[in-house]
């Protein structure tokens, strides 16, 4: 199988690293910097490489594509292949606008193959857990989801053409879809300190389910150590603590302690559901882009929400 991976940089390398792997694959990597095409062809066991995503997606014709290029560069390539007939994996956030991933959700509709987005959680053994636990009932009907997640202060740096809802608070909106089942109807939200992505990111969302999201991520720890992800759900009958990498507790009618396997890659995960759809020629994963769609929906609520009345 010829996987195509379009875009070097830290989650292009990720996926190159994976997809390596995997094994008995044959890949290809489009970057437009020169300097680090070179240093990918160092790096990994390419077949073909080029500056130009476009041109080798003609070339190489691969069976599948992997865009993981900086987000405003999303939606080129994937449309590209769509329309080609070939599959394509969309890193998060996989458009930075609803409009956008409204036209991306049309082509992949009229496409004869599939867009999967990449939302990752989904793929994590704790999450997925932490979601049958709900599922099963055994703490009731879900009332409130909440999420936290910090990140060091080198992503203001390093990601300065993205706001941090659209970067890291996406995967707690996906999250809550994903545990809710509805959508955001109304919102509010908070940065301080304000006007600077170093900063903490709150926000408040009802759903069209009647469930609260209370999810909050910040990129201000000074060193690389910031303390877990953490997930909780409050039920009709109890509650359930997802630390992420290491645990779950169960407070319901019995309490309960769930060790989370350090051996969990959901990133291998995520990738082996989209080649294993390539075989079968239809998406199999738990995401959609109708559920990318949906969080983007939230995000422009919630970024709607920041800028103030």
């Amino acid at each position: 199988m010829k996987i195509l991976v379009a875009g070097g940089g830290t989650f292009g390398k990720e996926h190159l690293k994976t997809l390596t792997a995997i094994g008995d694959l044959t890949l290809a990597v489009a970057e437009t910097r020169e300097t680090e095409l070179a240093r990918l062809g160092e790096m990994f066991p390419l077949a073909d490489r080029d500056t130009d995503a476009f041109a080798l997606l003609e070339r190489f014709a691969p069976d599948g594509i992997v865009v993981a290029t900086p987000a405003a560069a999303h939606a080129a390539p994937a449309i590209a292949a769509l329309e080609r007939g070939v599959p394509v994996l969309v890193e998060k956030p996989v458009a930075l606008d609803a409009a956008t991933m409204r036209r991306l959700c049309g082509v992949a509709a009229a496409s004869e193959t599939f867009l999967q987005p990449g939302h990752i959680l989904r793929f994590s053994a704790g999450h997925r857990q932490l979601l049958d636990i709900l599922r099963q009932g055994e703490i009731g009907e879900l009332l409130n989801f909440t999420s936290r997640r910090y990140r060091d202060a080198s992503h203001a740096v390093r990601y300065t053409d993205i706001d941090p809802v659209l970067m890291t608070m996406i995967h707690d909106i996906d999250l809550a879809l994903w545990f809710d089942g509805g959508s955001a109807v109304s919102a509010h939200a908070a940065r301080r300190p304000e006007a600077t992505n170093r900063s903490l990111t709150t926000a408040q969302v009802e759903s069209s389910t009647g469930v609260l999201w209370q999810i909050s991520t910040a990129w201000l720890h000074s060193g690389p150590e910031c303390p877990p992800d953490h997930v909780e759900i409050v039920g009709s009958r109890g509650s359930a603590e997802l630390v992420v990498g290491s645990h779950i507790d169960v407070f319901g009618p019995a309490r309960r302690h769930i060790d989370i396997s350090a051996a969990d890659d959901p990133l291998r995960t995520e990738l082996d559901c989209f080649l294993t759809g390539i075989d079968a020629r239809e998406s199999l994963a738990p995401v959609t882009p109708e559920d990318a769609l949906n969080g983007l929906l939230a995000a422009e609520m919630i970024l709607h929400a920041l800028d103030g009345p």
